[in-house]
């Protein structure tokens, strides 16, 4: 499981002393461990990727303040977060490769613009960690 995966990771570089790596993957398994208890369950991978790309969705927020401040150790830290967590994230779709999965979608369906929703509800599973969703919307008004 990737929760196993990150947590061995974290103590490599607890032994290999690596303070920027541990503090990442400590804040990681962190709210990770939140989850759990607030859940009362074991989190599931995909339920681990919400969480990585929540903190990324974190980190690319802050970076842009950071550039705003021309700051340039917050710029050199969240950098070095998102590369460090991107590598745990499933392999991203392209924007080819979601537009192909949309026409299919829309051709076997026979969807008209009224029907978005029912679109998103059957795209979204099919690119879940896999795709900016906030990109989807557009890609589906402009083939409508």
């Amino acid at each position: 499981m990737l929760k196993e995966e990150l947590k061995k990771n974290e103590i490599a570089a607890m032994k290999a002393r690596d303070k920027q790596t541990v503090n990442v993957l400590r804040l990681v398994n962190a709210e990770i461990k939140s989850y759990e208890v607030n859940e009362r369950q074991d989190i599931t991978d995909d339920g681990v990727i919400k969480i990585i790309e929540k903190q990324i969705k974190q980190l690319k927020e802050a970076l842009e303040y950071a550039e705003k401040l021309n700051d340039e150790a917050k710029i050199e830290e969240g950098n070095f977060a998102i590369k460090l967590l991107t590598p745990y994230l499933p392999k991203q779709l392209s924007e080819e490769e979601v537009t192909a999965m949309l026409k299919e979608i829309i051709a076997n369906g026979n969807y008209t613009a009224k029907d978005m929703g029912n679109i998103m509800k059957e795209i979204m599973p099919k690119v879940a960690g896999k795709f900016d969703r906030s990109k989807i919307n557009p890609m589906v008004k402009s083939l409508l």
